[in-house]
């Protein structure tokens, strides 16, 4: 079972190029021990003004927490997404 979160999150790297290292939610950093899975949704469905594409991550952070997360890469504004709790 997975708890929605879908709140907009800062998220840090060590090196761009490259994967998230932490994420900020609620005021807290979460430090990422392990990204398990990541992949891209491209969506060219819709006009390319309505599209959205993310690259999407499964996280697992140093207290032993699975989230999966997403940067929002379509039109418009670039945003992150800490999408939902997942259960470990």
């Amino acid at each position: 079972m997975a708890e929605f979160i879908g709140d907009e999150v800062e998220v840090r790297f060590a090196r761009k190029p490259g994967p998230p290292t932490s994420f900020v939610w609620r005021g807290r950093e979460y430090e990422i021990a392990e990204v398990r899975r990541r992949w891209r949704t491209l969506d060219f469905q819709k006009s390319w003004w309505r599209r959205r594409h993310r690259d999407c991550y499964v996280v697992e952070t140093e207290a032993a927490e699975l989230f999966e997360l997403y940067f929002h890469r379509g039109p418009g504004r670039k945003y992150w997404v800490l999408y939902r709790k997942l259960e470990t």
